[in-house]
């Protein structure tokens, strides 16, 4: 089944949403980031990139289980690149679940094994691990 085609003046809108996040992302307006978004969204649920950005969002407001959610719907419309991965273990370790937040990052790992980000997310995530586990009496 062929992707459904969406209107040109939907696309556009979707572009300056987009544009309007970027922009109030890079000026630390995450509010505003968050609401350009949801609405260019609400658009076209099927961008991994719009999700992505939205991730971003979340995580710099601190919403870290709605930034997972976002990631997680990367990793479903894109499950080929790292990207999502390294969102939901950011999010994830910042949930303080470090043992999903390693998962994560190795996930990501698998695609791109080079990535030093990925990598120290990864190994940190372990050492919390690590550190968390209470020993066996």
């Amino acid at each position: 089944m062929a992707p459904r085609k969406i209107d040109p003046r939907i696309e556009q809108r979707i572009r300056e949403l987009k544009v309007s996040a970027k922009a109030h992302l890079s000026h630390q307006e995450f509010p505003e980031a968050l609401s350009a978004l949801d609405l260019a969204i609400d658009l076209n649920t099927s961008s991994y990139k719009l999700y992505r950005l939205r991730a971003i969002a979340h995580a710099c407001l601190g919403n870290y289980a709605e930034s997972a959610a976002d990631a997680d719907k990367v990793i479903e419309l894109s499950p080929t690149i790292m990207d999502g991965y390294y969102h939901k273990g950011f999010a994830l370790f910042n949930l303080k679940k470090y043992s999903e937040a390693a998962h994560a990052f190795q996930e990501g790992l698998k695609l791109s094994p080079n990535d030093k980000v990925l990598r120290q997310g990864f190994w940190d995530a372990i050492a919390l691990v690590s550190q968390t586990r209470q020993p066996e009496l």
